[in-house]
């Protein structure tokens, strides 16, 4: 039994196997049956940490009192533990029993986290701690009335009949807005080819019981396949709260004698290592033939009866696989006519916005994907790399039409959201290389230093996108292409706020330093890269390497405008304000009509609080016809400390039209349109903000408080009750429902007594 392991030392200085995982029951699990399994087998003591999240916040609703008593710890100690600790990845490869034992010592601790399969040591047999696990998996102590439920069930299991178990996933996958607008292809798989497998495998001879989160589809097969078993005909799970739920319909699902499910799904993963079934992914189990039958047919659902599907997001989710038979088969056209009609259609889902994108642009429809985006933009597309992506192939499409000005609005956008990525920080290498981008209306560093970080994928970025685009001389590549990450780590206050965090987070300045610090610069490129790494030492907090090399190049070099940049970036950062005006003023003078250089002075006065002068120097900044999102917000906020409201609103409408996925910059101007008296248009606003960010209290909030405003309370409580109930850990939710309810039932009770006064007169 797992409760007779040492829960402390058994030695002096003996740290323990911690079970640890933060995600759903299937991983947790995993994790803690392999802790225990490690633990008996090699006498160490052992402890888990239950995660409160993901309903999952109370481990006695799953084990039995005495069992977390003796090995669960709360959070603050697991901390602790943590401290000491290093992962079990680090130490799997131990050669022997007591090399594996000593990386306790030192009350060092080892978190025990993968969510998949039975771990096994070097010096184990892996068919012996297979059949070890699945017996500590059966004599886990489970809380009471589960174990009494999972006792009923298991009579079904005794006879000889053989037992085959589905899973089909729909869930979150399909309902959840933030799950269903990315593409799931290893967890969702189609009705068809479920179908397909069971019309071919289903007999008379075996049991065959269908699991499914989603009861629509419980429904549908159960009236396809009469003889076919749910989970509600198998277990009892009334009085059962959600995750006892959930813990029974796992457990009997891993008495099974083989599954067929998704390859990657955690919940039949973890049945089929708890119980040792055969295990098929459904997929793979499908004759080439019926598999593209299968495929066809649902390619001809979706063009042809979507009215089929649950939502939306199981749209999105089948488009997917239509997409990749489509393209196999060389109907790329066809694939992009089917998402391009549900896009038309009001379908909101990020993934697919980019990909009809894609396939409009390889079709060559590139008209066709410039009218796409009136209807996309309609919607909202809930992911900002998907967004990104949808803006890279606007962009390559207006190239191709030859429309290079709203070209170069949409890859500034598409280089704000996702400066790093592949395709998009090649396109403006090559943009930038040809002139059509530059210190006039882009970001930009320095060119000599920007030669040590070359674009080393660019052929294949080539291949892939820019080939039609060479082709009719839209692009041409001349020479060397860096990787424009650099002109990120230049103007980091100009980019999405969390790129810099990144960044520093990952140690990626620390990392560039000891880089750039194993060459012997000299010669006439020394002060150039003597001002980068001083850069760098500045962006990594080093300020003593940062002023010992910022501060002489610019000396030295008095000529060069980048340099007298960094030397305000470097006072800017000691919040020395005055010096840093001073030293911008010196990159203005010699580079009056470089745009970003006159951006960061108005920084720098929005800092030092001088409102009317930032106002007027980001207004003056932005006339020249510079695209970068961020420095509309940075406009709109200086502006609207100026008391310049109306000019204020208008800039960060500028900033939303290019980058509409910001909800903080979203509240700022349904607030300023507040304040300037336009309530419909700040309402309107706010509710199509909603719609992506309904997580966000100060999204909820404005908005219930303009619809309280404008006389629709009810409404607002409406929406209230909504998130209160969808987001239950979030206590703004509940205190704001509960404030407006008190006031309303105030307000129903004073109109009652002030009825009942008239009705006395």
């Amino acid at each position: 039994m797992p409760n007779t392991l040492p829960s402390g030392p058994t030695k002096k200085g003996q740290g323990h196997l911690v079970a640890f995982r933060a995600d759903r029951l299937g991983g947790r699990l995993i994790s803690l049956l392999n802790t225990f399994r490690l633990a008996q087998s090699q006498n160490l003591p052992c402890l888990v940490h239950w995660r409160d999240a993901d309903n999952l916040d109370d481990p006695c609703d799953i084990f039995a009192q005495d069992f977390v008593d003796q090995y669960f710890v709360d959070k603050p100690k697991f901390t602790k533990l943590r401290e000491a600790a290093a992962p079990i990845a680090s130490v799997i490869s131990s050669p022997t029993p007591e090399i594996f034992a000593k990386n306790l010592q030192n009350n060092r601790n080892i978190i025990v986290d993968p969510a998949f399969d039975v771990l096994t040591l070097l010096f184990e047999n892996a068919d012996e701690t297979q059949a070890h696990f699945v017996k500590i998996a059966q004599a886990l102590p489970l809380n009471p009335l589960l174990a009494e439920r999972l006792a009923q069930a298991k009579q079904l299991f005794t006879s000889d009949i053989r037992t085959t178990a589905y899973h089909i996933r729909r869930g979150d996958l399909t309902a959840d807005r933030r799950a269903m607008n990315k593409a799931w292809p290893n967890k969702f798989v189609p009705d068809e080819f479920f179908e397909a497998h069971m019309r071919a495998n289903i007999c008379s001879t075996s049991r065959v019981i269908l699991y499914s989160d989603n009861q629509e589809v419980l429904t549908r097969y159960k009236s396809m396949f009469p003889d076919l078993l749910t989970f509600n005909d198998i277990a009892d799970s009334s009085g059962l709260n959600a995750p006892q739920g959930d813990a029974l319909e796992l457990l009997t699902m891993a008495m099974a004698d083989q599954l067929i499910a998704p390859p990657s799904s955690a919940f039949s993963s973890t049945a089929k290592t708890i119980g040792g079934a055969a295990f098929h992914d459904v997929e793979s189990q499908l004759d080439p033939q019926v598999r593209s039958d299968a495929l066809d047919l649902l390619t001809h659902r979706l063009r042809d009866e979507p009215e089929l599907f649950a939502n939306e997001g199981e749209i999105g989710q089948y488009l997917v696989y239509a997409h990749t038979h489509l393209v196999a088969q060389d109907r790329r056209g066809e694939f992009a006519a089917i998402a391009s009609d549900h896009i038309k259609g009001g379908l909101n889902i990020a993934f697919i916005h980019s990909l009809a994108a894609r396939e409009l642009y390889h079709d060559g429809q590139y008209q066709a994907l410039c009218d796409l985006r009136d209807h996309i933009d309609r919607g909202f597309v809930a992911h900002s790399r998907s967004f990104a992506h949808l803006t890279f192939f606007h962009c390559l499409s207006l190239l191709m039409l030859n429309r290079k000005a709203e070209a170069i609005a949409q890859v500034s956008t598409a280089f704000w959201l996702e400066p790093t990525e592949g395709e998009i920080n090649a396109l403006v290498g090559i943009m930038e290389s040809q002139g059509d981008l530059g210190r006039h209306n882009f970001w930009f560093s320095d060119p000599i230093v920007e030669r040590v970080f070359a674009n080393r994928f660019l052929l294949d970025f080539v291949k892939q996108y820019f080939h039609p685009l060479m082709e009719n001389g839209s692009l041409n590549i001349t020479k060397a292409v860096p990787n424009n990450r650099i002109k990120i780590w230049e103007w980091p206050y100009f980019a999405k706020s969390d790129v810099e965090t990144q960044h520093r987070y990952k140690g990626h300045f620390r990392k560039l330093l000891k880089i750039l610090h194993r060459h012997d610069w000299s010669g006439k490129n020394k002060p150039h890269f003597d001002s980068f790494i001083g850069l760098m030492a500045l962006r990594e907090g080093d300020m003593a390497l940062a002023e010992k090399l910022i501060l002489p190049a610019a000396k030295g070099h008095p000529d060069n405008a980048l340099f007298h940049k960094r030397c305000a970036d470097f006072y800017f950062t000691k919040r020395k304000w005055g010096q840093a005006i001073k030293a911008i003023d010196q990159a203005i003078a010699l580079e009056p009509r470089t745009a970003l250089f006159q951006a960061f002075k108005g920084l720098i006065q929005v800092h030092a609080k001088d409102r009317k002068g930032a106002a007027t120097t980001h207004t003056t900044v932005l006339d020249t016809g510079l695209q970068i999102p961020g420095l509309f917000f940075l406009a709109g906020e200086a502006l609207e400390a100026a008391k310049q409201p109306q000019a204020a609103a208008k800039m960060v409408a500028k900033g939303l039209h290019l980058a509409p996925m910001d909800w903080k910059r979203q509240v700022a101007l349904a607030t300023l349109e507040r304040d300037l008296g336009d309530t419909d248009a700040a309402t309107k606003r706010m509710q199509w903000t909603l719609q992506w960010a309904d997580e966000r209290p100060p999204v909820v909030k404005t908005l219930t408080d303009l619809l309280t405003d404008a006389g629709d309370p009810q409404e607002a409580l409406k929406i209230l009750a909504y998130v209160r109930d969808r987001y239950p850990k979030k206590e703004q939710f509940a205190k704001l429902h509960g404030k407006l309810a008190k006031k309303l039932d105030r307000d129903a009770k004073k109109a009652v007594r002030k009825k009942s006064g008239k009705n006395k007169q």
